[in-house]
């Protein structure tokens, strides 16, 4: 018996031992987001890529850290984090300072951010911004340098004619409209949307040199960690990718695998019907900058949209130093980034 027992202790530690070393080990990623607010429109870089088991099929564990972009951008470039999802100014300004960091998938591919004041407003252009108070999220956002840009390009000086002040987002944003702290608020799609889920409806403004701004939002890296891991960049872009396929193909699935991952996003105050109306138009409209077409390319960045930002960028006295605009990004790992079956994924979200 005693032999027994022994032969099949050694056989069950033969067998962990068999099991330990065929389990590939996972490699290590921080993804810091250029905000602090995970809500539904953020289903398809964040919970729907780890609804898929896509990262983790492809052997990375992401970690995920919500951040402001100037924050995010200075990790990436101290190696506190290995990819950020942000605005591209705050990365221009850092590499146009010899910072190592670039562009490896566009996200968002128009102009996503407005000028904003409630409809009832007097104010009718934005020559009225003059002396006006304006919210914006955060002072090191990439938002509230492409504002600057808005009202300068209107005839206005963005230090003296307007004041601008930090109101966070969400309902403290609101709240600050609400309450006549400010006169406009400088938001962006999705935060936009869930004031209108709120009840409240606005007037838009934007300029033509803005919409010219069709780099968005978008994934970097540093050289050298690409460099260094290319394998696993493409790998971490592909399931990005393939949350996305699947939030265009079925945004309600999405924004259930988002509350299953991240439930404090589902708001407590509303009934799940009610709840669901909210985050569709959310998501939604955020799909609207982000979708790259039934035949697009995800994560493609045009020729021309980095030199048209860089260039609003010094018209409007952001950027100060010199910086090549092909530096700034790479299309290398589009071909990885597109490497699944769209198809399955979208016939995947619909049966969810």
């Amino acid at each position: 018996m005693n032999k027994t027992r022994r032969t099949l202790s050694a056989f069950a530690t033969l067998l962990a031992t068999a099991a330990a070393t065929a389990a590939p080990a996972q490699e290590k990623i921080t993804f810091a987001l250029g905000t602090t607010v995970i809500d539904a429109s953020q289903a398809n870089n964040t919970s729907v890529p780890q609804h898929l088991n896509c990262w983790e099929d492809a052997g990375l564990d992401v970690e995920i850290q919500p951040s402001r972009s100037s924050a995010a951008v200075q990790a990436l470039v101290t190696g506190g984090v290995d990819f950020v999802l942000a605005g591209p100014a705050a990365s221009i300004v850092a590499a146009s300072k010899g910072a190592d960091v670039q562009a490896v998938y566009l996200n968002i591919r128009k102009n996503f951010v407005f000028l904003t004041v409630p409809e009832d407003s007097d104010i009718q252009s934005l020559e009225d911004f003059k002396g006006k108070n304006v919210g914006v999220y955060s002072y090191g956002a990439q938002q509230y340098r492409v504002f600057r840009g808005m009202v300068a390009e209107a005839g206005l000086d963005p230090d003296e004619d307007v004041t601008w002040l930090e109101t966070g987002a969400g309902a403290q944003a609101v709240a600050a409209l609400e309450s006549d702290r400010v006169d406009a608020w400088g938001t962006w799609d999705s935060q936009l949307a869930t004031a209108e889920n709120m009840g409240l409806k606005f007037r838009r403004f934007t300029t033509p040199e803005a919409e010219k701004l069709n780099w968005g939002s978008s994934v970097f890296t540093t050289k050298a960690y690409a460099d260094e891991h290319k394998e696993a960049v493409g790998d971490f872009l592909r399931c990005i990718a393939e949350g996305t396929a699947f939030t265009i193909a079925n945004p309600e699935a999405a924004i259930r695998a988002h509350w299953e991952i991240y439930p404090e996003s589902k708001p407590s105050n509303l009934s799940d019907e009610e709840a669901m109306a909210q985050a569709l138009n959310i998501v939604n409209t955020r799909m609207e900058f982000v979708d790259p077409g039934p035949d697009g390319v995800f994560g493609l960045m045009p020729e021309g949209s980095a030199a048209a930002t860089v260039k609003f960028m010094r018209d409007n006295d952001i950027l100060e130093d010199d910086v090549d605009p092909e530096t700034l990004f790479t299309n290398e790992f589009v071909e990885a980034t597109n490497d699944f079956d769209r198809k399955a994924i979208e016939e995947r979200a619909k049966s969810e």
